[in-house]
């Protein structure tokens, strides 16, 4: 039989893995999860009568072939919402995106970014290849001065944890346009311009928690195995060790999990391969989720905050993206601080600097009973995009491919994507499996 009836192992139920066992129906494949359930960060939790997730985890998609494969399995569950997403920055609520909604801050910091948005548009384009140029440098280039130190600077160094200038700008565009001057003077003087061309809507399920769509996978995937994890691969013999004594022998793997988790257990990789993957940087996220006794603490979806005086980058509030989330009478919401990998916060101390801040911020108030606090530590968040990086990823990459092993989703490309990109990959790679 050959190749046919070979074992396609895949490491990690997230939504990569999920998607790619659900596409490859009919071969043989199994999912081996460390966790005791499916979805990797894209899990809800109950808490006291809450429903809270791994941060913030919304629905947008630009691909018809994904959106159409998650509402056919998520069929009538999913809601639409009008996005409200907000900046809290001198003591103003102003619209997302900062770039072209500055009405309403004080005037010498609008005048700021107008004048250093207009320079932009006369200065001589930039020589650098995206990954010679540094982030700092394509805030400058692209927005300016004013928009740098008002908004992007500070907000990215808080989310980062590193200096911008550590870090590339190849990873940029998607998630950051360059609007043009009509937009920004309009955002300037609070003219609503409907027509401006970014995503204004999403979706999240009506109740149960993002957790519903790794579990809506489920039914079309065979074979899982569950709280087990794996500690060792021989890549030249093809054979996986997981912590619970089991070995896969298999043809082709699929990881799903952090490059620098994956090469620390393939043991038989060339030595800079190794050495190249323990230089691959990441910044972690404490995820603190409350409940307060309170109804509508806020009417936004999420809100940033860029000045240094608040710990955390983003709160949002999934009472509003679902009031099935919360308990009646009450609000919910997350909370999100970055930090170094190595350094630890008590989550005591965490959740008194989130309310500290909080209340300051004018969301909660002094006399605000919270009902339920949590901290998740979330040691893989957000993927540094260094010159490092640059280097040594595609490198380790076809190393890896040239052993019959594929590393795909957020984590195991090492890249900031989003839950449809995870999804396109999985159904990506076992199509041209399926095809081979």
């Amino acid at each position: 039989q050959g190749v046919q009836s070979a074992m396609i192992l895949i490491i990690g139920a997230g939504l990569a893995g999920l998607t790619a066992a659900y596409r490859l129906k009919g071969r043989p494949c199994r999912v081996v999860e460390k966790e005791k359930e499916a979805g990797g960060l894209c899990r809800s939790y109950q808490m006291d009568g809450f429903t809270f997730d791994m941060t913030g985890h919304l629905l947008h998609f630009r691909q018809q072939t994904i959106r159409a494969l998650v509402e056919g399995l998520l069929a009538g569950q999913l809601q639409q919402h009008s996005r409200r997403s907000y900046i809290y920055s001198y003591k103003t609520y102003t619209e997302y995106p900062y770039q072209v909604n500055t009405y309403g801050l004080p005037p010498e910091v609008v005048r700021e970014c107008l004048m250093g948005f207009v320079a932009t548009l006369t200065a001589p384009p930039s020589t650098l290849k995206p990954e010679e140029r540094s982030f700092k440098q394509w805030i400058l280039e692209s927005l300016g001065e004013g928009f740098a130190k008002h908004f992007m600077v500070p907000f990215n160094e808080k989310l980062w944890q590193v200096s911008l200038d550590e870090l590339t700008s190849d990873w940029v565009s998607w998630l950051v346009p360059k609007p043009e001057l009509k937009d920004v003077v309009n955002g300037a003087l609070g003219i609503k311009d409907k027509a401006f061309g970014y995503n204004p809507s999403f979706l999240y399920p009506a109740q149960g928690g993002i957790g519903v769509l790794p579990k809506a996978f489920l039914p079309g995937i065979g074979d899982i195995v569950y709280g087990s994890e794996l500690v060792e691969v021989d890549t030249t013999r093809r054979r996986a060790t997981f912590h619970d004594g089991r070995v896969e022998s298999y043809e082709t793997l699929v990881s799903t999990m952090p490059v620098p988790e994956l090469i620390r257990r393939c043991t038989d990789l060339p030595k800079p391969i190794r050495e190249a993957a323990e230089g691959l940087r990441c910044a972690s996220v404490y995820n603190i989720n409350l409940g307060v006794a309170r109804e509508q603490v806020s009417d936004k979806h999420w809100i940033y905050f860029p000045e240094r005086e608040y710990p955390f980058y983003r709160a949002g509030f999934p009472m509003n993206f679902s009031p099935a989330s919360g308990r009646p009478g009450c609000s919910s919401l997350y909370v999100e601080i970055s930090h170094q990998p190595e350094q630890t916060v008590s989550p005591a101390t965490l959740i008194a600097q989130v309310r500290d801040g909080l209340e300051r911020a004018g969301i909660f108030r002094p006399s605000d009973e919270i009902v339920v606090a949590d901290v998740k530590d979330i040691r893989y968040a957000y993927v540094l995009f260094d010159r490092h990086r640059a280097r040594a990823l595609p490198a380790i990459l076809s190393e890896l491919e040239s052993r019959g092993i594929h590393s795909i989703g957020r984590y195991g490309r090492w890249e900031h994507t989003s839950m449809e990109d995870a999804i396109a990959q999985g159904k990506q790679l076992a199509d041209k499996l399926r095809a081979a």
